[in-house]
């Protein structure tokens, strides 16, 4: 293929659309469960309420909309860059996640359906996802703060402790002068939402396999792309004594594999800008990555 000609473009299908309102649906209802008037009923209590009154969904607009923001601004760098880079790649897949075992949502994600022209390209189209999604969180805490200054208050509670990432608790300390690293709970649906946005950003970043920080890594270290990833694995493995969500996510980076395809000219080396972003993105990890994210109390 000739990446000098834009290929053809892929419209949006049905099915993009049917996923999308789907998720829409599911983030909605999740944002109905955070509500602090169902944080001590049933799930059937819950289902009961919101089949007896429908128009409770709207009351999860805070949390939905600000999820699905997120999720939407790291889809559409990868899009983007992809195609003005002149690879083809579908529209953003959303996946809907089941009431009361998830947040509504399992995330979303788009596929290559050429390949990448070569290593600066695999950094822009790796990097610009997880860069707009960490900006997107971080102006989601910001907005939840300023709206939590005039008033709105809505406690949301995930049913478990967390630890903020170090981007959320330096944000947290500039707003609210609390440089404390736990939280109980948040303080409204918004800010709820941004941590889940900052916690997707550290694990699409982890550089391993063909995350988005394994696509950074192999543009820039595509010789110790491999060892890196394995090594990763076997760390993630080696902790799960000191939290079960380390076999977790170590079980996941088997299952989508180690390796990576290599781009078309491997041997064209990065740009200025495109080394920059790549630092960048590692940046973004830095401050988006909690390993101990959630925190489990008798």
């Amino acid at each position: 293929m000739d990446f000098g000609i834009i290929p053809r473009r892929e419209a949006p299908r049905v099915r993009h659309a049917v996923l999308f309102l789907c998720t829409v649906l599911t983030t909605l209802y999740a944002g109905t469960e955070l509500l602090p008037e169902f944080a001590d009923v049933s799930s059937g209590e819950h289902a009961a309420a919101i089949l007896s009154r429908p128009a409770l969904l709207l009351r999860g607009l805070p949390f939905a909309a600000t999820l699905l923001g997120i999720l939407s601004a790291h889809e559409w760098g990868h899009f983007a860059a992809a195609r003005r880079l002149g690879v083809r790649v579908t529209w953003p897949y959303f996946l809907p996640g089941p009431p009361y075992l998830s947040v509504g949502t399992f995330g979303a994600f788009i596929r290559l359906k050429s390949p990448v022209p070569d290593r600066g390209s695999l950094a822009e189209i790796g990097a610009l996802g997880p860069l707009q999604g960490f900006l997107a969180s971080a102006a989601a805490a910001a907005a939840g703060y300023v709206l939590l200054a005039a008033g709105y208050r809505a406690p949301t509670d995930f049913g478990v402790n967390v630890h903020l990432p170090l981007g959320y608790w330096l944000l947290r300390g500039l707003c609210e002068g609390r440089w404390e690293q736990g939280v109980v709970f948040f303080q409204n649906p918004v800010l709820a939402a941004a941590w889940i946005g900052f916690f997707v950003q550290g694990l699409n970043l982890l550089p391993a396999g063909q995350l988005d920080g394994g696509h950074v890594l192999y543009s820039v270290l595509p010789r110790h792309h491999a060892l890196a990833s394995r090594s990763l694995v076997g760390l993630l493995f080696v902790l799960a004594p000191w939290g079960f969500h380390f076999a977790v996510w170590g079980t996941l980076l088997l299952a989508l594999g180690c390796g990576h395809p290599p781009c078309l000219r491997e041997e064209r080396p990065l740009a200025p800008r495109q080394r920059a972003l790549a630092l960048a993105a590692f940046a973004v990890l830095a401050l988006s990555f909690q390993p101990l994210p959630f925190v489990f109390t008798d």
